[in-house]
């Protein structure tokens, strides 16, 4: 670790079980199949053949092909179930998801959003977190780490920006909605948890994917017109760094980073990171060799273009098991920290 930035993890002792339960990109639509076109380092389209492909497009050895196939089945059947159960209604000591919470935001113009909570059983109060989707909107992955920190003792508030705007997806654009014009959704959903009777609203905090995080990112420049927002942990998968120069918070913040990510690369982050670190702020980045962007998306048997990212010039997500491992035993423990009563 350098100033509080860690390079590489190749040698740490990372839990050999897989993750309770394995989370989908943000860029679900693409990853499915629908979409996108698999290519080699060399630029070659990639035939789809039965065995799967390396990080790199190299074939797999048939028993790791058919391990990532497994963890795929299991992952869909969880979500389909998870999906398949509808609005849950809570009585005080039940655990489930509470569906349909309107939130009015005023910025960058006024929209009434919606979002799920997801509650664990007891009457609290909990520790809660707000959830904030990548540029493709809600997805399979955001809910299933809402069901992830559930079972861990937090409630979790996944907010859906983009449908009370009429907006499906801002991967090829960001410009209809920008990670700062995104940033009051953060404070108005903590408010929201506030008003729930089995949160413990001293103890909230946001995460975020990709324009998400940015979005986590950039709400830490507004905290003090939004004082009553009260967070008391920022997470960030993979933000877009480039457009903030200095972290002044003194929320701490832990940053999740692909050092092969082509989509928003980790440099920025990186040297936020140690600016923030040498102004004496709590702020860690973490760097995974050879991850790319959505590196925690479990489904992904191979990399995967995704055409329209970066206005067409587009760009790589792949699944690292390391990585993603990793990432959620540090999101365990960071929250553990940031968060106890």
């Amino acid at each position: 670790m350098t100033n509080g930035v860690v390079l590489s993890l190749a040698d740490r002792h990372v839990s050999r079980r897989p993750p309770r339960l394995r989370r989908r990109a943000p860029e679900e639509e693409y990853l499915r199949g629908g979409g996108a076109r698999r290519k080699g380092r060399d630029g070659r389209v990639l035939p789809q053949d039965a065995r799967g492909l390396g990080e790199a497009g190299e074939a797999l050895p048939r028993d790791a092909a058919r391990a990532v196939r497994r963890r795929a089945v299991v992952t869909r059947r969880l979500l389909r179930a998870a999906l398949a159960g509808g609005l849950v209604v809570l009585a005080s000591g039940c655990g489930g998801r509470i569906a349909s919470q309107q939130i009015p935001v005023t910025f960058p113009r006024p929209a009434t959003l919606t979002g799920d909570v997801y509650k664990p059983a007891g009457a609290g109060p909990f520790p809660a977190l707000v959830l904030l989707h990548g540029c493709s909107g809600v997805q399979p992955n955001t809910l299933a780490w809402a069901q992830w920190l559930q079972s861990e003792g937090y409630v979790a508030l996944v907010l859906d920006s983009f449908s009370g705007r009429g907006l499906k997806r801002v991967c090829a654009d960001s410009s209809p909605l920008t990670g700062g014009a995104r940033a009051p959704d953060v404070f108005a959903a903590a408010r929201h948890l506030k008003t729930l009777p089995f949160v413990d609203g001293a103890r909230l905090g946001a995460i975020g994917w990709s324009h998400g995080g940015w979005t986590v990112l950039q709400s830490s420049r507004f905290e003090d017109v939004h004082s009553d927002g009260g967070l008391k942990a920022l997470i960030a998968f993979y933000p877009y760094c480039g457009d903030l120069a200095v972290y002044r918070s003194t929320t701490p913040l832990l940053m999740l980073l692909g050092a092969n990510d082509n989509w928003t690369p980790a440099e920025p982050c990186r040297y936020l990171a140690e600016r923030a670190r040498a102004d004496g702020r709590n702020v860690t980045a973490v760097v995974y060799p050879g991850a790319h962007h959505g590196f925690d998306g479990a489904h992904i048997a191979r990399p995967t273009v995704i055409a329209d990212a970066r206005r067409g010039a587009g760009a790589t997500v792949a699944y690292n098991p390391t990585a993603h491992a990793d990432a959620e035993r540090r999101v365990k423990q960071f929250l553990s920290e940031a968060l106890r009563p």
